[in-house]
């Protein structure tokens, strides 16, 4: 299980739009550093994204950059009801 996001933090999943390049993630990654963020893992297998924290105030900024195709809070899931 991954840890909670800090408080005043929110951790997501950013989709990134394809094509995606090494240039989009990388600009991804600094955006998120730039707002206060942090990076926890880039997904390349399949779809394209990045698991980040982000200050609650920056969420909104951030579903808004070119690059991002949607955004969910990152969160613990079950399957079949366990």
């Amino acid at each position: 299980m991954a840890a909670a996001a800090k408080p005043g933090y929110t951790d997501y999943i950013m989709a990134l739009k394809e094509p995606v390049t090494d240039a989009t993630i990388e600009q991804a990654k600094s955006d998120i550093v730039a707002a206060g963020g942090e990076v926890t893992n880039v997904i390349t297998l399949g779809l394209h994204a990045i698991v980040c924290s982000l200050p609650n105030d920056q969420i909104m900024a951030m579903d808004k950059k070119d690059y991002v195709d949607f955004m969910e809070q990152d969160r613990e899931v079950h399957a079949f009801g366990v």
